[in-house]
């Protein structure tokens, strides 16, 4: 399963960044859908999903800056 977060802003500044957060199975490393989520157990396994494998992506933008130097 990904779980997909934009960026979300407060009055014009970026309070989060957008991130993307993958949930797989700890034991075979299979890529977990809701339903396994939310019954703790993979279908393929049988391993418990209580504590699933996450991998986490962070989108991180910034301004450019620019210099001028005489």
């Amino acid at each position: 399963m990904i779980i997909e977060n934009q960026a979300k802003e407060l009055n014009g500044i970026e309070i989060e960044c957008a991130h993307k957060i993958e949930i797989y199975c700890p034991s075979c490393k299979r890529d977990v859908d809701e339903t396994e989520l939310a019954a703790q157990k993979c279908n393929d396994c049988g391993t418990d999903l209580s504590e699933p494998e996450q991998h986490i992506a962070i989108a991180v933008t910034s301004v450019p800056v620019f210099g001028v130097t005489f």
